[in-house]
């Protein structure tokens, strides 16, 4: 890949293919590029397509309201996948650097971002999909079960090879800005959860001890 790849169209491609290669040019010469806009498109378009989807299905009882809830709601989402950003990159910097991972904040907040665009993809392709008039399984009762239209099974399987290939490409960026195996980025990125129910296991378990001394 040319040198400053990062700073053209090509990494939108390449990183489908070439995510380690793509990545490291990216960290190289410009690792700021794009990664607040693509931390918060993907949630922003699943937002999207959801209230898209809600209003297609219940259209005469949509409030005037409605288009300003529907920016609201994808500005809140957009935020948030901005926040799971800095969050993500600060936690999977400390856990890879248990594994002698040598990533910057920087740099792995670049590694987590543009690995979303697999994901992205997939919540555009579920936008479409809902504009042509597949709906999202909702819940029309409390305690009812979805009904689901059997066009939705063709989304999910698009959907699910899309998230598939994009976790495969953020274990290979990760694992690249760190300078270790996809395999030890694997295994980085399961660190954080298991500590978290290791955790939530042993207060549970407290809490029953004390409960019963009761």
């Amino acid at each position: 890949m040319a040198n400053g790849a990062g700073e053209s169209i090509t990494p939108f491609f390449t990183i489908w293919t070439a995510p380690r290669e793509t990545i490291r040019d990216i960290v190289d010469y410009h690792p700021t590029r794009n990664v607040i806009a693509l931390a918060a498109i993907g949630p922003a378009i699943g937002a999207l397509a959801s209230q898209w989807s809600k209003a297609l299905g219940n259209n005469a009882n949509l409030s005037v309201l409605w288009p300003i809830w529907v920016v609201v709601a994808v500005a809140i989402q957009a935020a948030l996948g901005v926040l799971l950003l800095f969050i993500l990159g600060a936690v999977f910097k400390w856990s890879g650097s248990l594994l002698g991972g040598v990533a910057s904040r920087i740099e792995m907040r670049a590694a987590l971002a543009w690995s979303q665009v697999p994901a992205i993809a997939a919540e555009v392709f579920l936008l479409i999909a809902v504009l042509m008039g597949v709906p999202i399984p909702t819940p029309h009762a409390t305690g009812t079960l979805p009904q689901i239209d059997p066009a939705f099974y063709k989304v999910m399987v698009v959907e699910g090879v899309l998230g598939f290939w994009g976790f495969i490409v953020s274990l290979k960026c990760i694992g690249e800005v760190h300078r270790f195996s996809a395999w030890r980025a694997l295994a980085a990125v399961l660190i954080p959860p298991l500590i978290a129910l290791v955790a939530i296991g042993f207060i549970v378990f407290l809490i029953s001890r004390l409960m019963g001394h009761h």
